[in-house]
């Protein structure tokens, strides 16, 4: 989930152990759990490898995601609980931290957070099963971006105008930041088919 593996990367059983301090037993009912769920492939001869998402799956969870947070907008936009603006702000405060002293990997983790937060304290319980179900795919796809400092940016505005109650501004910067956001994945991906 962290990105510190790339899409691709071989999965080996006995390096694993080693590096985690672990026997080859707990190694290899993970990496069934990681290809069951999706995160890796078994490529027969050549092993376990980190999956990479073709761009068509990449486009389908974009367009999931797309529909969930604009349900996720109106109910944010309608009223934040009382700590919802302050976890919110902290999330934003940690990034820009980190994009100051130009450490990428924890502004790209708290991005990713972002979108987290927002859905802990905006949606309810239907929504948040929903948002829930494809949480783990997007983390792992948003915490590949090439480019912390942008969606740093535009998560900026995005709570600027969720907290102004400006719902046409939050949907147009919603469907624009998933747009820059799908860019900065696909550009980090080396393609511009957007696998990940």
């Amino acid at each position: 989930m962290s990105g510190s593996l790339s899409p691709g990367d071989r999965l080996v059983e006995r390096n694993l152990a080693i590096e985690l301090g672990v026997s080859r037993v707990p190694v290899r009912e993970a990496l069934r759990d990681l290809v069951a769920e999706g995160y890796a492939i078994d490529r027969a001869t050549r092993g376990i490898a980190v999956r990479n998402y073709p761009a068509d799956q990449v486009a389908e969870l974009f367009e999931i995601r797309a529909a969930l947070e604009s349900v996720l907008v109106r109910h944010a936009v309608a009223g934040l609980p009382a700590d919802g603006e302050r976890r919110l702000r902290h999330c934003l405060e940690s990034a820009a931290d980190a994009l100051a002293v130009g450490d990428s990997a924890t502004a790209i983790a708290a991005n990713a957070r972002f979108h987290e937060l927002l859905v802990d304290v905006a949606a309810g319980p239907m929504l948040r099963a929903q948002l829930n179900g494809i949480r783990d795919r997007m983390r792992w796809l948003l915490r590949q971006h090439s480019d912390p400092a942008a969606i740093h940016a535009e998560h900026e505005l995005m709570l600027a105008a969720i907290l102004d109650g400006d719902l046409p501004g939050a949907e147009a910067l919603f469907r624009q930041h998933l747009s820059t956001s799908r860019s900065a994945l696909e550009h980090s991906a080396g393609t511009t088919g957007g696998t990940a």
